[in-house]
């Protein structure tokens, strides 16, 4: 059961995402700032939610290291945006930061759907995807592709 609310939790994020923002907003260094250190946040309480989950299950051992290193990456590349942006740096050499963050959170989305998530967790999802979501408008100057159905 929680491995389907993990992914409709997820889908809700990228729907969200998608259609909330289609255009670039001005630039405000110091709120894009604080956006990304409420996302560095988010991310430091997704991962110790997640390595404070034990292995129930055997078979999705392998599945939950996976998801677990992710977050792990994706708590990362979140920090070095946030320090790029304290810095100074803007939009254009943030930009790779940015959509390495995303790449991973989609990444942590798909390896969610194998691993054993439970539900205390999700609040801390929900937590990231409200950052990114307020980030992504200061990055974005066109909709999202639509993702392609797995198959």
């Amino acid at each position: 059961m929680s491995r389907g609310i993990f992914v409709a939790a997820a889908a809700a994020l990228v729907i969200t995402a998608g259609a909330a923002h289609a255009e670039v907003a001005t630039w405000e260094q110091e709120r894009v700032a604080n956006y990304a250190a409420q996302l560095t946040v988010a991310t430091d309480e997704l991962k110790q939610a997640l390595d404070a989950v034990g292995i129930q299950n055997f078979a999705q051992q392998n599945a939950m290291y996976q998801v677990k290193d992710t977050v792990k990456m994706l708590h990362s590349a979140a920090t070095g945006l946030s320090e790029a942006l304290a810095s100074g740096k803007g939009r254009e050499e943030t930009m790779p930061r940015f959509k390495r963050v995303q790449t991973l959170r989609r990444d942590a989305e798909e390896e969610g759907r194998s691993a054993d998530i439970p539900d205390s967790v999700f609040e801390k999802v929900f937590a990231v995807g409200s950052a990114l979501i307020k980030l992504r408008p200061y990055y974005v100057d066109e909709p999202m592709p639509e993702e392609k159905p797995a198959q």
